[in-house]
C-alpha cells in the first residue's frame, strides 16, 4: 500500500511539474484519436451504404407462358439456389397492377394490349452484388425461365465499388492507427526525454525498474485516456449534427447512415479504451528504452 501511495504521488508530481509537456501529449492524443474516430465512422457509414445498395439489387425472372407450369414447385426450386436471399412471386394480375401504378395517367395505353402479356415472375434479392452474375447464369439455365432482367452494369459497378471501398477503408483505418501510435509515441518520447535525469537519479538511489517506470506509464496512460475522452466528446458533438445535415439535404441516404446513439456511444467507449491502451504501450516502450540505456554497462 505504501509503494502504491508513493507511485501515485510521483505520478501526480510528474503531471503537475511538467504540465506543459503533459498538455502537449493530451492535445496531440486528442486530435489524433479524433481523426482516427472520424475516419473509422466514415468508413463504417460507407460500408453500410454499399451493403444497403447491394441488398436492394433485384433480379427479375420471367417464366414462359405456359398454363401447365407448377408455380409453387418452380418457386421452391429458385429459393433453394444458394445465391437467393429473399424472393417474391408476382402473378400476371399483380404485375399488371404494379405497372399501371408506375405509369400513372399513361396506364390507359396498356388497354391497347388486350390480354395481359406479363407472365408469372419472381423478384429475387441477393446477399451481395457478387452473387448476381452467378444467380443469373443459373436462372437462364432453367427451362421454365424465359427471360431474366437485371441492371448488369450497375451490379458490376457496385460490386467493384464495394471491393475497392472495403480495401480503402481498411487501409485508412490501419494508416490512422499507425500514425496515431507514432505521434503519441513520439510525443511521450519528447516528454520523457526532458526527464531522463530524473530516471537516472531514481535508478542510482536504488529504485527498481518497475518503480521507476510505473509513474511515467501511469502518466502517459492517463493523458492518452483523457485525450481519447476529449476526442470522443468531439466526435459526438460533430457526428450527430453532421448526420442531421446530411439527412436533411440528402434524404435518400437516411436509411444508410448509422444513427443509433447506442452504437456511437459504444464506439466512443471503445475509442477511449484504445486510447488508454495506446498510451500505456507507448509510455512503457519509451520508459523501458530509457531505463535500458541508463542501466546498460559502458
Amino acid at each position: 500500500m505504501t509503494t502504491l501511495k508513493y507511485i501515485l504521488r510521483d505520478t501526480w508530481r510528474l503531471i503537475v511539474h511538467h504540465w506543459v509537456l503533459g498538455l502537449l501529449t493530451l492535445i496531440t492524443a486528442g486530435v489524433m484519436l479524433w481523426i482516427l474516430g472520424v475516419t473509422t465512422l466514415f468508413s463504417l457509414n460507407l460500408e453500410n451504404l454499399l451493403t444497403r445498395l447491394e441488398s436492394e439489387l433485384v433480379v427479375q425472372a420471367y417464366l414462359v407462358k405456359d398454363n401447365t407450369l407448377n408455380i409453387e414447385a418452380i418457386s421452391r426450386k429458385i429459393q433453394s439456389l444458394e445465391y437467393v436471399y429473399t424472393m417474391r412471386t408476382w402473378s400476371p394480375s399483380e404485375s399488371l397492377a404494379k405497372l399501371q401504378e408506375k405509369m400513372g395517367s399513361q396506364s390507359r395505353a396498356l388497354e391497347m394490349l388486350g390480354d395481359n402479356p406479363i407472365p408469372y415472375n419472381f423478384e429475387i434479392h441477393v446477399h451481395s452484388a457478387t452473387d448476381v452474375e452467378p444467380l443469373v447464369q443459373e436462372l437462364k439455365a432453367m427451362p421454365e425461365i424465359e427471360d431474366v432482367v437485371y441492371a448488369g452494369m450497375v451490379v458490376r459497378r457496385i460490386s467493384a465499388l464495394s471491393r475497392i471501398s472495403s480495401r480503402v477503408a481498411l487501409v485508412m483505418f490501419l494508416l490512422a492507427v499507425i500514425i496515431t501510435a507514432l505521434v503519441v509515441y513520439n510525443t511521450i518520447h519528447i516528454s520523457l526525454y526532458s526527464r531522463r535525469e530524473e530516471i537516472g537519479i531514481m535508478y542510482l538511489v536504488g529504485a527498481t525498474r518497475s518503480y521507476i517506470a510505473t509513474p511515467f506509464v501511469l502518466e502517459g496512460t492517463l493523458l492518452a485516456l483523457l485525450g481519447a475522452i476529449i476526442a470522443a466528446g468531439g466526435i459526438v458533438g460533430a457526428y450527430f449534427p453532421g448526420i442531421q445535415f446530411v439527412q436533411s439535404n440528402l434524404p435518400f441516404l437516411r436509411a444508410s447512415l448509422i444513427t443509433d446513439r447506442g452504437i456511437i456511444w459504444r464506439f466512443c467507449a471503445l475509442l477511449a479504451g484504445f486510447g488508454a491502451t495506446l498510451g500505456w504501450v507507448c509510455s512503457y516502450l519509451v520508459v523501458m528504452r530509457f531505463i535500458n540505456a541508463i542501466t546498460r554497462p559502458e
